[in-house]
């Protein structure tokens, strides 16, 4: 619009006079963008802020971690031996361990099978792995091949695994190998096979492969069999290689022909005097092979081989584990393990055993791990800098250029950061006169601001004092009774150095069964045998395997009350559970009582149904009475608390105890009137700061929030305003081209009046020069 009008008529520059005008009055927008600009660069600046506290928070929560404080180190003198890991439940220490066995898992195969299609028969086999009931496997059309059958056993949960195997050998290459899926001798396989018209797998009978030829020579026409009489009686699967002897081609039956053997360890001669005959190998190694030989000849030098095959392919077996040296005069601990890793011998560490260490012992180093609390504290330190240094430019001013930070005099950022300072900088209640302050660990301000962190003033407080040292960054509680420990706290619990009353109204107690009374063992004996030794227990609603008792006859109580409770401890299913069980002796007669080794309302045990050859009919298990344990019940500072087993905790929106967790192991004949003990609590300084911080960042009504908000709200506001004048200035630009158009109609309308006047004057002229014209003539 602006091109279409410029020196029509007026000859003026229309545009620029339009724009020169708009420059002007769009003076007072650009005040307001700068204004926008400004209020978008504070906000920025407050999400930064947001972003470097949030960093800073997180930090100083991990120093509030008790994991990090009583971190363990664990190293081994030789990791190709024992690989060792701890936790903070580790005492620190040094051990030497000798890796006497390993553990193994037990590995038995079948006798050769000539192809993976031949038809294996159809009926059952029944895999049983150590005490646990056995699995029944149906075979039939479906399953009858080894490959068929490999797949059954793998889907059939038996605890094993099946694959097969091709050992090379001409006639019956096709092995199926069972692998028990845990290690130890308490998972060794038995396999009963129940099959019929067909190759039954056989994986309990030692047995000799059919003759081989591995070097023939077409003259020799005799025929090496194994006899029909071999029975093999050796225990490790081996190769005997024959050799024929003497020289040139012999026959059979003409002479005397010595054919040498060995079996890579043993060996020997046998002699071939005539055809058919059978000829044990004798001496040691013969294991009861004997051979015949077809008639025809034989050429020195030919040798063919037979494999004698054992179905223990590997042995099961525990690891065995040797605790201290025997030198001088000391008494090593052994410990039989079921796995190579162990997690029992030593608290809170975990062995891997890789191998034996031949009689000599690995050193395990169990050390504190203080390097993480450095390197922790050193972040810590680290991410308060980053935020003051942000602050910093944020306060700043340049003179020369005339530049200050964005957040320049904002109080409420002053006011913030002086808060944080200070917290970092003040006195933690609660804690010993030389450990109160973080300056006192050798974390201090400098005159920049900045936070520094003298490490060798650290070093001193941790060997100095290492439980004020943690109590100074941790949050802790202390009681009047040992019976009342404290546990944790949440961000709800208030300091109280007057401390809580706690109020226990019942004591938690264990799950337990007292059996019916039965005969004093002790009185004749109590024999328990393959009939009458299997118990099946339910604990805390986890029913166990069938456990095999150990058949004897057992003439105490408490002996036979320790050999429960080694078996239903030792049961897969109910790892990690526990029971104690106790003989309660009456004289002449007496019976077995069972509690869990946990307490509360979760906790029971139960003797539900009888299994096949069960002994809970001569143990007093058949009745009996079950009871459930109790949780822990009582108030702290007379505000409500649940409790779950031996821990009481306040209730969420209690006033000063919510989240203070406590554990109670008060027995209900130690319940007094009133309150049984007294709870401390005081806050670390990294919990401190942590809610304080987290008092500036609450995503709903903290400061930082509230200054975006407002921020965002003057961004929002002076957009409307911008975008309504911008409005505004467009109209206006629009009326100037209107009145310049209306100016050059104006003008046009004229112009073309000045040319009609001029025309009428000049014709005025031309008549009045004619006229006179006309005159002069006459």
């Amino acid at each position: 619009m602006s091109g279409a009008i410029d020196g029509i008529i007026s000859g003026f520059n229309t545009s620029e006079i339009i724009d020169t005008i708009m420059r002007y009055e769009h003076q007072r927008v650009d005040l307001y963008s700068m204004r926008q600009t400004e209020y978008t660069n504070k906000l920025t600046s407050w999400k930064s802020v947001e972003a470097l506290l949030v960093g800073f928070k997180l930090q100083a929560s991990l120093l509030s971690n008790e994991s990090l404080w009583y971190a363990k180190s664990a190293s081994s003198s030789d990791e190709s031996v024992i690989m060792v890991s701890s936790s903070a439940d580790a005492t620190p220490g040094t051990y030497f361990l000798s890796v006497n066995q390993l553990a193994t898992h037990h590995q038995v195969a079948c006798q050769g099978i000539g192809s993976l299609t031949q038809s294996l028969g159809s009926g059952t086999i029944s895999i049983q792995v150590g005490s646990v009931s056995p699995t029944i496997i149906t075979v039939d059309s479906s399953n009858n091949t080894l490959s068929a059958l490999k797949d059954a056993i793998n889907d059939s949960d038996a605890g094993v695994t099946a694959a097969v195997i091709n050992d090379g050998s001409y006639h019956n290459p096709y092995r199926l190998v069972l692998t028990a899926k845990d290690p130890g001798a308490d998972s060794r396989i038995t396999v009963t096979t129940s099959l019929n018209g067909g190759t039954s797998p056989d994986f309990s009978t030692p047995q000799f492969d059919l003759a081989e030829k591995i070097s023939w020579s077409d003259e020799a026409t005799s025929n090496p069999l194994l006899s029909s009489s071999a029975s093999y009686t050796g225990m490790v699967n081996k190769t005997y290689t024959f050799t024929v002897g003497g020289t040139g081609l012999q026959t059979v039956g003409n002479g005397d022909i010595e054919v040498n053997w060995t079996d890579g360890t043993n060996s020997g001669t046998i002699t071939v005097s005539a055809a058919d005959t059978d000829i044990a190998l004798t001496g040691d190694g013969a294991d009861g092979l004997v051979v015949s030989f077809s008639t025809g000849d034989l050429q020195a030098g030919d040798s063919f081989q037979i494999q004698a095959f054992a179905p223990t392919i590997q042995n099961s077996q525990d690891a065995i584990v040797q605790l201290g040296s025997s030198e001088n005069g000391g008494s090593p601990i052994l410990m039989y393990s079921s796995s190579n890793t162990i997690t029992d011998l030593i608290e809170g560490v975990t062995l891997e055993l890789r191998s034996t260490s031949n009689g000599e012992p690995v050193e395990i180093i169990i050390s504190e791990d203080r390097s993480q609390i450095k390197s922790q504290i050193r972040e810590f330190v680290n991410k308060f800098n980053e935020y003051q240094d942000f602050v910093d430019s944020q306060f700043s001013y340049e003179l020369e250029s005339n530049q200050a930070g964005v957040l320049l005099g904002d109080v409420s950022l002053m006011m913030l950061h002086n808060d944080l300072r200070s917290t970092i900088s003040s006195i933690v209640e609660g804690r010993p006169d030389t450990m109160k302050m973080l300056s006192q660990a050798g974390i201090k301000f400098d005159s920049n601001g900045k936070l520094t962190f003298d490490e060798s003033i650290f070093n001193q407080k941790i060997e100095d004092n290492y439980n004020d040292l943690v109590r100074l960054f941790k949050s802790s509680g202390t009681t009047n009774n040992a019976l009342i420990e404290y546990v944790s706290s949440s961000a709800s619990t208030k300091v109280s150095t007057t401390g809580y009353q706690v109020d226990i109204t019942q004591a938690a107690t264990r799950g337990s069964f007292v059996g019916t009374s039965i005969t004093d063992p002790s009185d004749g004996g109590l024999t328990l045998d393959s009939s009458n030794n299997i118990i099946k227990v339910t604990v805390n609603g986890i029913v166990s395997g069938e456990i095999a008792l150990t058949q004897k006859t057992y003439t105490s109580g408490d002996e036979l009350a320790q050999e429960i409770e080694d078996a239903i401890n030792s049961d897969s299913n109910l790892s990690g559970i526990g029971v104690d069980v106790e003989w309660v002796d009456n004289e002449n007669t007496g019976n077995f009582v069972i509690y869990t080794r946990t307490y509360g309302s979760n906790s029971t045990v139960t003797f539900d149904s009888a299994p096949e050859n069960s002994a809970h009919g001569i143990l007093g298990f058949s009745g009996g009475v079950a009871a459930t344990g109790q949780d822990v019940q009582g108030t702290i500072n007379g505000e409500e608390a649940t409790g779950v087993g031996q821990f009481l905790t306040g209730n969420d929106g209690n006033e000063n105890t919510a989240g203070l967790k406590l554990l109670i192991t008060i027995s209900p004949d130690q319940l007094v009137d009133g309150a049984e003990g007294i709870v401390y609590f005081n806050k670390g300084i990294a919990e401190i700061l942590d809610e304080k911080i987290s008092l500036y960042i609450d995503p709903h009504d903290g400061t930082i929030k509230g200054k975006k908000d407002a921020l965002q709200n003057q961004i929002d506001n002076v957009a409307e305003h911008i975008e309504s004048m911008e409005e505004q200035l467009e109209r206006k630009r629009i009326s100037l081209y209107q009145q310049f158009i209306a100016m050059e109609d104006a003008l046009a309308k004229l112009q073309t009046q000045q040319q009609f006047l001029t025309a009428q004057i000049n014709n005025l002229n031309q008549i009045n020069q004619m006229i006179s014209s006309m005159n002069t003539n006459n």
